[in-house]
């Protein structure tokens, strides 16, 4: 994150009593951290967040593949080994596609990625690396060998530093609500109750864009809410 934030000590004036009318006075020092030039915090519970350009950490299998629209979004599963050759696996997106497996996954970095109350959505779009594991495709695919492919109602694969997850747009990987935690530089939005601290103070909003720049996202669930922590680092609007 670029423009680390300012650490700020101070001394605070705490009162206790020792069992009698008069107070006893300790000075605590409460350090407090304030925005650099530049940066803002913005905290508090959401309904929506969105983040693109993401870096984060891959999302494990079992994960499915579903278009948004059938007949639209599709993909390929490129240099995946079925019996030990390499083949192509070619999915329609005419049903989802669940991947399950061994300590597999796929790369989201690069990806845009949206949180509400029903969980986590990341749109992917392009190649991505899936994780070096054993893989099953459970749905109907085809698979191809030397340019034949053949339909099956599912495949077992490994993959292997070469297997390259392909995916047109409209392709989305939905999850459930769960801790969230991104990097960028990129676009983030949100809408909710929400708290902005930056150089000039301190202020609420329902809804902050953040244009592009550096930034971090973190949102956790606590009991039906969903709470963000993010910091940004460029001009935010907040209306």
């Amino acid at each position: 994150m670029t423009g680390a934030a300012l650490a700020v000590s101070a001394a605070r004036f705490v009162a206790t009593r020792n069992g009698d009318d008069s107070p006893a006075d300790t000075r605590v020092p409460v350090t407090r951290v304030l925005p650099a030039p530049g940066q803002s915090f913005v905290t508090g519970e959401i309904e929506f967040v969105s983040a693109d350009g993401v870096q984060s950490e891959p999302v494990l299998s079992p994960f499915t593949l579903t278009a948004l629209e059938q007949g639209t979004g599709k993909g390929t599963i490129e240099n995946a080994l079925v019996d030990d050759k390499r083949t192509t696996i070619f999915w329609g997106g005419g049903t989802d596609l669940p991947l399950d497996g061994d300590g597999g996954g796929v790369d989201m970095n690069g990806a845009v990625v949206e949180v509400d109350p029903s969980g986590i959505t990341w749109t992917i779009s392009g190649g991505r690396r899936l994780l070096p594991g054993a893989y099953q495709a459970g749905a109907p695919v085809a698979v191809g060998v030397a340019g034949l492919a053949t339909s099956r109602d599912t495949v077992s694969f490994t993959a292997d530093a070469r297997t390259v997850l392909n995916t047109t747009a409209g392709v989305v990987v939905k999850l459930d609500p769960r801790r969230l935690e991104v990097n960028g530089p990129g676009r983030v939005s949100a809408r909710g109750k929400l708290t902005v601290t930056d150089s000039a103070g301190t202020h609420s909003a329902t809804s902050i864009d953040f244009a592009a720049g550096p930034y971090k996202v973190i949102v956790v669930n606590q009991g039906s809410k969903l709470v963000l922590d993010a910091t940004l680092q460029g001009p935010v609007t907040a209306t």
